[in-house]
């Protein structure tokens, strides 16, 4: 599982995206585009960019390093904030680093994160067509930016 950076052709095209890594009200804030660290994973035909995130405080997640503090799980990726990559050259060719103990977590485990994506996502459109507040209003879903893509996801 390769670990890359979002290039800076997506921040450029994407402003209109909700709840996405450093964009507020579709704006993307100075500074804070420098690349996110992400893992490419494929379901149903779309792609889909995980970035890693270090302060995670819900479940939606593959952690690859626990936190003591209190009310963070930990760093890790984050299923919350996939980007889906509608066009290769978003994707920097440019190598991601991580410390080597996260890494080594991430390493063999493709087809455990795509499966626990793919669940994701499958109860994220489930919940939408059925209304489920209860789901969509969870601390996983409440600020998914799956919510971008309902035409994409079929919903």
């Amino acid at each position: 599982m390769k670990l890359r950076k979002l290039d800076q052709a997506f921040y450029d095209e994407n402003s209109h995206l909700i709840q996405a890594l450093d964009n507020e009200d579709g704006k993307w804030t100075p500074g804070k585009t420098r690349g996110h660290g992400i893992v490419v994973i494929n379901i149903n035909q779309l792609t889909f960019a995980i970035p890693l995130r270090t302060s995670i405080k819900h479940n939606a997640a593959y952690i690859t390093q626990k936190s003591n503090q209190k009310g963070i799980k930990g760093k890790g990726l984050d299923y919350s904030k996939a980007l889906l990559i509608i066009n290769p050259k978003y994707i920097s060719d440019e190598i991601f680093l991580i410390p080597p103990e996260q890494h080594k977590n991430i390493q063999g485990k493709e087809f455990f994160i795509k499966k626990k994506f793919e669940k994701y996502v499958e109860k994220y459109i489930k919940a939408v067509k059925k209304r489920d507040k209860h789901v969509l209003n969870s601390l996983e879903y409440r600020f998914t930016t799956l919510q971008n893509y309902h035409n994409q996801l079929g919903i």
